[in-house]
């Protein structure tokens, strides 16, 4: 009420097209001063909306180069795979050929070693010969000492107590007075 009491009083002493005019000169200006903020909050708003274009921008750039780098290590670490899978298939197949080699050696060994021993038995069982036949062969010799050498030789080896030669000594009384001896039970 107290507003409409001044706007009596006040509209009686003007005329109503002033009073009109006022009120659009109000209205204008507060329309001025509306499209003033609206156009202040428009730029705002396209200020964010470039803020936001940049961020969003940013972000991209930022997840292709994370994808890239994933990208690259996933590549890396495949290839450091493949490489690791590749030497242990190497180690693999070396291991087996080692277990090759030695089952074939384990196979091998025993033979080569009855062989070496036979072919030692047969050295041990025919240098009693040789040494018999160059005892034999040096008697024939017509030179005197290789004869009395080898004669001498020969009594030495079909002797029962050699005296050059050192062997077992066995006394065939020795070996009676043991096969005489009864068994302590």
């Amino acid at each position: 009420m107290t507003v409409l009491i001044p706007g009596t009083i006040t509209g009686c002493s003007r005329s109503p097209d002033e009073r009109l005019a006022d009120f659009a000169q109000q209205t204008v200006a507060e329309q001025v001063r509306q499209n003033e903020r609206m156009a202040d909050q428009s730029e705002a708003i396209v200020e964010e909306s470039h803020q936001l274009t940049e961020a969003a921008n940013k972000l991209v750039e930022h997840d292709a180069e994370a994808r890239r780098e994933l990208i690259a290590a996933q590549t890396e670490l495949t290839t450091q795979l493949n490489e690791q899978q590749s030497a242990i298939y190497t180690g693999h197949e070396q291991l087996e050929q080692d277990r090759r080699d030695i089952a074939e050696q384990r196979h091998r060994d025993p033979i080569i070693a009855a062989v070496i021993q036979n072919f030692g038995l047969v050295i041990a069982c025919l240098l009693p010969l040789l040494v018999a036949v160059m005892v034999i062969w040096q008697m024939q010799s017509q030179e005197p000492d290789h004869a009395a050498v080898a004669e001498l030789l020969m009594l030495e080896l079909t002797s029962e107590e050699p005296l050059l030669l050192p062997g077992p000594r066995l006394h065939p009384r020795a070996l009676s007075q043991e096969d005489e001896k009864p068994i302590s039970p």
